[in-house]
């Protein structure tokens, strides 16, 4: 039955009617009430509260008044009406209503129509990670130069008898609102300012004290987990009375739509299918989204499917958004003249049109917030940009990035002249107020905490200010958000999805996309244009290991704009330039393939050109006067002495090219010291363009970035950055190591490189376009204004962030490439004018191998011009001292590491330069001089352990010492056997040694023969077992220790920590300095882990897949054996001990497809790795002939989670066993990483079929000696 509802509140209405015009609603509502009741069901109220600040009791929401409100709200709702009013007003509790995340929308709903109705006033708190005691008691502000505390929404309330509505209660940091216990328990609360909040039934004297209006009440919300939990602290949770808002019956919910049945808009069918469609969704759909779709529905049925009306209000069961596809007719929509014409270079294409449509259908049928979703760098701003320019709007662009709170969507602080602070509105506030549009980019970088502290403001239009005010939303007030689609964590919460239209931007069509780079590149041929498309294309099919390799081979709108303006230019080098786009030269061997062979389907090939070794002077180019500036301040040009060479005056002229189209914003990349900052400063001075510099770090924060904040005389003042006067005077602003700050600080501007919009802390606005400034804080940006960024690629062993995965898009592209030959021998030479050519010619060739090297995979290390440029200065200044002498200074970093130093010794030698000449002095790179023993050697030990590893010289006590006799250690005498314990090793002579006796020398040789078959014992080893075992390893030692490198470089990042603000204690941060002024506590930063931080994820499925065929064996002569043991322990070495991954090794022979040698779930060890492969060796020795390759690429696929890597090795003979190409579609998985190895079979047929094979997925092993290294990097580049 359902719960009767009754106004009688005239007398009420009659004390409010000369205060309550503002409410556009109330006046019309309560105009027919007779007395001063309420009655919900069987739960009467006579005479509500009344307060004194009508503007804070929530206007009733869209389509409910007084007269319907019987038939426009379903039963169970009035069921929690009644519930609330009885917890309110008659028990007078606190109470708390739950619910599932879809439901927070209709919550929240619940209690503001409760306010409504019974006219209560309300202090509305949005919860968040960011939320403070401050927020909840009162915070400092300065006024007249002294301190004074601002009562904060909680105490307001108790203070006025109002409903204070916390929102959120899960998502508060842990041991927040016990703030508020007291409060809650015994309404009581001491404040800051000395004065206390004091029990309505305090009956004593207190001088301070505040007494809490008896119709005070917390009503609190709350959202239940997955698990089914909300997680309060015990004490807080006791203290509500609580309510489970569950979902809506379906019927209940078709009583909704009543009044759509009754205008005869929608048909019955469509209406059964809405709510069918709703009853699928699990957890439950707001009543308020199912009004909107329906609507929407009437109003656009002759447009829109059904199923498109409830996909745009985020009702759906698979995610789905309304698209292009969904418009069955094109829209009529209302035309506004506009005063303003939309942009010279904006194109309308059907698909724009549409999704433009969409979007004021959108706002409408009654939305003031819509997002697009899609790809970046395709169109989404700028048709935001249209919508606003052709509706005669003005619109503020709002950038968001990750460190943003919730305060800050809202408002920031400051001080005004006279040191008082003062609070600024942010963009999104001032649209609020003023109407005007807010363009919202990057939702999708926010904390889902922090973007639904803004659902009141987009749901209802009540924005609630940090400051305590509040205000409702001009009717003209729009928000245009966009975002990228979700990836591995979605950031669209049940809740945020309630907040939003939804509107899923498509990329365009081939031939609008042609249409569009038709008009705007006029000059480049149909042919061309059409390659380009063509590349696209074939790109966007490529399946590749990881979503960053993906994104890596994208060419976006924006992508090929940039390559558009370049190719107009110089057509002919149109494949060099799209290589610099995607900047393939840092990207693993397979990709760079992947994108040659795209090139070459297209036919775009390479001139036969080489562009950096193409003799060219650049001092002639013409582009340099016609691009020169006459400076008004010359000491900003730089000036920097430069030596001619053809590498780095080809890249100053793909430099030029794209500064004279135009290009905003420039990319520079290059390995470490190829000449960067050489080339910038060398081209600007010839341009006469003044620079201003800045060198990005790890601590770079936004606001340092755009402005310098400090205190003078009491107030904060706000110093032009180099961002802001190389913006306002014209200049060239140089970002030097831009990869070594958080991406999100460089991201931010994108907004000014694309949009032409930046907001300052300080409230000022840097735009360029002239009609969007409406005020004295905007400043416009000159046309001559340039980012030029510089970075090192996101490659190990650079420990940068990876910038160009974010942000390439918004760049132009520039590749500087390693010197060739002629370059660096022009340089060196330049440097050592009294070096011999000779040794020149030597160093030039041996760098040319180093960079082979590390081409290869050999080495990680990328040695540079830099290095032998210093090498050569040494020469130049202390020719006596030789060239081991000088090369040294360069290669000590790696004496540890015995392996790369006689890599890199093979490859200095072949130039006839022996780097390890005096290895014997060098070969632990801990010489620590000579040592004299303090005592005789004569009785061997392990010695005594050192807790605390300090070192030890010349004794014979301590295990692990140096120079010392008897005990275990290093450079000493008499001791059983070697122990390192990573300290300077002391060597005593070759005399001292002879003076161990023979019996002391025995007795220490029983030990270490003792101590090794201990050590075997416990890994059930033999003698012959730990040789064999050894023989493997030393084999792949390097491959090992490089993995090990990448993999340790890997968890580094994962767990490096990050800034966490609003400290007590740590560096002053200095977006607080307004708080630091008035005195609050939590105004430093740290560095540390967040919390969220600790979850750790999945761990990766590594799963190895070896051929133990007779034919491993029969051919075991050429060593393809021994590789494939060397290549398994090396996968076995890496990870094993690694939380991270999950290991797999199977095999496959004429026999089975599928033979299990290691699981996740072994404790694998020396001997554990041994009898692995000895069981691999068993099976090939004993196995039946035959082959199942297939069949275990089918298997391992189909077994494996998805962004399982699988790496399949075969050497099958593909003719005798029928392989052909359509047998390895396996490989194309696009949730598998699978890759398939041959072995070199006989001819050249795995050849042929590996390069068949789509997107690098197979290849051959010609040499079995690379087999650990080509599995190496596949291992590497799939867990980028």
């Amino acid at each position: 039955m359902a719960t009767p509802l009754h106004f009688s509140l005239r007398s009420w209405h009659m004390h409010h009617q000369n205060v309550v015009k503002s409410n556009r609603f109330t006046s019309r509502l309560f105009g027919s009430l007779l007395d001063n009741s309420v009655t919900i069901g069987d739960i009467t109220i006579d005479g509500p509260p009344i307060g004194s600040a009508p503007h804070l009791i929530p206007r009733l929401p869209l389509g409910i008044n007084f007269e319907t409100i019987q038939s426009n709200i379903p039963p169970c709702h009035l069921s929690h009406l009644r519930w609330m009013l009885q917890k309110d007003l008659i028990l007078k509790q606190d109470f708390l209503l739950l619910g599932l995340p879809n439901l927070a929308r209709e919550r929240r709903h619940l209690l503001l129509l409760y306010a409504s109705l019974l006219g209560r006033e309300i202090e509305y708190v949005s919860l968040s990670k960011d939320t403070s005691e401050a927020d909840l008691k009162q915070r400092k502000e300065i006024a007249n130069n002294r301190t004074i505390y601002i009562n904060q929404a909680p105490v307001r309330a108790a203070i006025n008898g109002r409903l204070l509505v916390l929102d959120g209660l899960e998502k508060a940091e842990r041991n927040v609102l016990p703030t508020l216990n007291n409060l809650l328990e015994n309404r009581e609360l001491p404040l800051d300012d000395g004065t206390m909040l004091l029990s309505p039934d305090f009956r004593g004297d207190h001088r301070m004290g505040i007494p809490v209006h008896p119709d005070f009440r917390v009503a609190a919300l709350g959202t239940i987990s997955e698990d089914g939990s909300i997680g309060l602290d015990p004490p807080l949770r006791s203290r509500f009375q609580a309510r489970l808002a569950s979902p809506v019956d379906v019927g209940d919910a078709f009583f909704v739509t009543a009044s759509a049945m009754s205008k005869g808009l929608l048909d019955t069918d469509t209406l059964k299918y809405l709510m069918r469609t709703v009853g699928e969704v699990p957890g439950g759909v707001s009543l308020e989204l199912i009004r909107n779709s329906v609507r929407y529905l009437e109003q656009y049925q002759r447009n829109i499917t059904p199923r498109a009306a409830l996909n745009a209000h985020g009702i759906s069961v698979d995610g789905g958004m309304i698209q292009t596809d969904d418009i069955l007719a094109p829209f009529k929509m209302k035309t506004v003249a506009a005063t303003k014409l939309a942009g010279a270079s904006y194109i309308e294409t059907p698909t724009t049109k549409a999704v433009g449509d969409l979007i004021l259908a959108g706002f409408e049928s009654g939305n003031s917030a819509v997002v697009l979703v899609g790809q970046k760098g395709s169109y989404k701003s700028t048709v935001a940009r249209n919508i606003v320019d052709t509706s005669g709007a003005q619109a503020e662009l709002f950038s968001l990035h990750p460190d943003i709170t919730a305060r800050d969507l809202l408002q920031s602080r400051g001080t005004d002249d006279s040191g008082d602070t003062i609070w600024r509105d942010t963009p999104l506030t001032r649209a609020a107020r003023n109407g005007n549009y807010v363009i919202l980019d990057g939702i999708d970088k926010l904390r889902s905490d922090t973007m639904s502290s803004l659902a009141m403001l987009l749901e209802r239009g009540w924005a609630v200010l940090p400051d305590g005010t509040s205000f409702y939303a001009n009717d003209s007030f729009r928000c245009i958000a966009i975002a990228q689609p979700p990836s591995e964590k979605s950031w669209i919460t049940p809740e945020i999805k309630s907040m939003f239209y939804w509107i899923n931007a498509k990329p365009l069509p081939r031939d609008e996309l042609q249409e569009v780079l038709r008009g705007l590149f006029p000059s480049i041929e149909g042919d061309t244009l059409g390659k380009i498309l063509n590349v696209q294309e074939q790109l966007n099919n490529v399946v590749v290991d990881s979503d960053t390799e993906k994104e890596a081979l994208q060419l976006s709108l924006r992508k090929i704009k940039h390559i558009c303006r370049r190719v107009a230019q110089n057509p002919d080098e149109i494949c060099y330039i799209i290589h610099s786009c995607l900047m393939t030269s840092f990207l693993p061997e397979p990709e760079r393939n992947i994108v040659d062979k795209c090139l070459a389907k297209c036919g775009i090939v390479t001139n036969g050109k080489n562009k950096f070794s193409e003799f060219y002077t650049f001092s002639e180019d013409p582009l340099l006067e016609s691009c020169k500036r006459t400076p008004s301040n010359p000491l900003l040009v730089p000036s920097v002495e430069f030596f001619p060479n053809p590498t780095q005056e080809n890249v100053m002229r793909q430099i030029l090219e794209s500064h004279s189209v135009g290009e905003r914003a420039l990319l520079i990349t290059g390995y470490q010291g190829v000449g960067k900052n050489k080339i910038v400063d060398y081209l600007l001075s010839r341009l006469n363009c003044e620079r201003e510099y800045t060198q990005l770090h790890r601590d770079t924060t936004i606001q340092s970035l755009m402005l310098s904040p400090s205190v003078d005389g009491g107030k904060i003042v706000f110093n032009d950055s180099p961002l802001v006067r190389a913006a306002k005077n014209g200049r060239i602003l140089v970002l030097d190591e831009a990869d070594k700050a958080p991406t999100e600080v460089v991201a931010l501007l994108k907004g000014l490189i694309e949009d032409g919009q930046l907001s300052l802390p300080d409230g000022r606005v840097l735009c360029y376009d002239k009609s969007d400034i409406h005020g004295s804080t905007h400043i416009p940006i000159h046309p001559d204004f340039r980012i030029w960024a510089l970075t090192n690629p996101a490659v190990f062993p650079f420990q940068g962030n990876d910038l160009s995965r974010h942000m390439s898009d918004v760049f132009s592209c520039h590749v500087v490439p390693p010197m060739d030959e002629e370059s660096h021998r022009r340089i060196l030479t330049s440097y050592g004018k009294g070096v011999q050519l000779d040794v020149i010619n030597k160093l030039v060739k041996v760098w040319e191998d180093l960079r082979m090297a590390h081409q290869e995979g050999r080495i990680s290390y990328i040695f540079s011009v830099r290095e032998s440029v210093s090498i050569v200065k040494h020469l130049n200044a202390f020719p006596d001292e030789g060239v081991q002498s000088a090369i040294e200074n360069v290669l000590a970093f790696d004496r540890l590491d015995s392996s790369i130093s006689k890599h890199l010794n093979k490859i200095f030698s072949n130039q006839g330069i022996n780097i390890l000449a005096n290895e014997k002095a060098s070969e632990t790179g801990r010489v620590g001089g000579i040592s004299t023993p303090k005592t005789r050697a004569s009785s061997p030990k392990h010695g005594k352990e050192d807790p605390d590893n300090i070192p030890h010289v010349g004794g014979n006590t301590w295990a692990g010492g140096t120079g010392g006799s008897d005990t275990a250690g290093l450079g000493g005498r008499g001791g059983p056997y070697r122990l390192d314990k990573g300290h300077p090793i002391h060597q005593i002579s070759d005399e001292m040694k002879a003076q161990v006796s023979e019996e002391a020398k025995q007795r220490a040789k029983e030990m270490a023969n003792t101590a090794l078959e201990k050590k075997l014992k416990e890994l059930n080893m033999g003698k012959l077992d730990w040789a064999r075992y050894n023989s493997v390893r030393a084999r792949v030692e390097e491959n090992i220790k490089d993995m090990r490198r990448y993999l340790n470089d890997l968890k580094k990042r994962k767990e490096e920590r990050q800034w966490l603000y609003r400290q007590t204690s740590g560096e002053l941060d200095e977006n607080r300095l307004v708080e630091v002024l008035a005195g609050e506590r939590d105004v430093f930063k740290r560095r540390g882990n967040p919390a969220e931080k600790a979850f750790r994820s999945d761990p990766i499925n590594i799963k190895l897949v070896v051929d133990v065929s007779a034919s491993m064996y029969r051919f075991g002569y050429d060593g393809r054996l021994e590789r494939l043991l060397e290549a398994t322990l090396m996968i076995m070495e890496c990870f094993r001990g690694d939380r991270r991954f999950n290991l797999f090794i199977t095999g496959h022979n004429g026999s089975s497809p599928k033979i299990d040698f290691v699981n996740p779930s072994m404790q694998l060890d020396e001997a554990t790795q041994l009898r692995v492969l000895e069981g691999m060796v068993a099976h090939t020795q004993y196995t039946y002939a035959g082959d199942h390759t297939i069949e275990a690429m089918e298997v391992a696929v189909e077994e494996s989670d998805p962004d399982s890597l699988v790496i399949i090795i075969s050497d099958a003979n593909l003719n005798r066993y029928n392989i052909t190409l359509k047998d390895l579609k396996p490989l194309q998985s696009s949730k598998i990483h699978a890759h398939l190895i041959f072995i070199a079979s006989l001819g050249d047929e795995a050849a042929v079929l590996a390069s068949a094979v789509p997107n690098e997925r197979a290849q051959c092993c010609f040499k079995t000696s690379d087999l650990p290294l080509i599995i190496k990097k596949i291992v590497t580049n799939a867990l980028k």
